[in-house]
């Protein structure tokens, strides 16, 4: 990818922004740093990233050197994985999110949130308890989003967590009902879960043993422990 700089400088910074500035590349890094290594899986971290531009941005990180593209002889499977230089970015990944998590507005992350993405984040967040039945269970639906996006199923099996968006007959050991200003605060650790069942916006029904539980098989997200800075020291975007 011999292009030529766009800034003209001999910076490292500069030099380093010119690739990984562009957008969507930041968050494709963020998922294969996350345990996504197919394309289908990096997509649904992306969903709002055409697959054809995803494809490209793909190619353009393999061919500067920060991912390998691994391809099984016999399926004709294709992973992708950090090479060591790619490695070494995840410092710098995940201290964006935390500065973002530190001194952002709530407000404007909870306009127009996509829930296909909220709900791949909780899914590969939530933790699989030696306590829970095998399968386990979670339908959620999500009040105030289309028909066609407001079902969603958290599938526990063998140690695995899987997510459904279709009704494969399950039979559901927990419903959730809630809305997705609710959901995103309460991931995102804005809002306690306690506090958003305590005033009725999330609803839980199932058996006790599972309920008195579910912050702990929920899960939350990877920057939820990162506490927010004063409300008049965060900034507006």
């Amino acid at each position: 990818m011999n292009k030529p700089g766009i800034f003209g400088q001999y910076c490292p910074l500069a030099m380093s922004a010119e690739f990984l500035c562009q957008r969507w590349t930041m968050l494709i890094l963020r998922e294969v740093f996350f345990g996504s290594h197919t394309f289908n899986d990096i997509a649904r971290g992306v969903p709002r990233m055409s697959r054809t531009l995803l494809s490209n941005r793909l190619k353009e990180l393999v061919e500067i050197g920060i991912l390998k593209r691994n391809e099984k002889r016999v399926s004709g499977q294709v992973k992708y994985d950090f090479t060591k230089a790619g490695n070494a970015l995840e410092p710098i990944v995940m201290s964006m999110a935390n500065w973002g998590q530190e001194w952002l507005q709530i407000e404007p992350s909870i306009k127009n949130v996509d829930i296909d993405f909220l709900m791949w984040d909780i899914r590969r967040n939530a933790i699989s308890l030696p306590e829970l039945p095998n399968p386990f269970i979670v339908h959620f639906f999500i009040s105030d989003v289309s028909e066609a996006k407001s079902d969603h199923w958290l599938v526990y099996e063998r140690g695995e967590i899987d997510l459904c968006h279709i009704d494969k007959g399950f039979k559901n050991d927990i419903e959730i009902e809630v809305d997705v200003r609710t959901l995103t605060k309460v991931w995102m650790g804005w809002e306690p879960f306690e506090d958003a069942i305590h005033s009725g916006k999330l609803l839980i029904d199932g058996p006790d043993l599972l309920t008195k539980i579910a912050k702990n098989w929920l899960g939350q997200s990877s920057v939820a422990n990162i506490k927010k800075a004063e409300s008049n020291e965060r900034l507006n975007y």
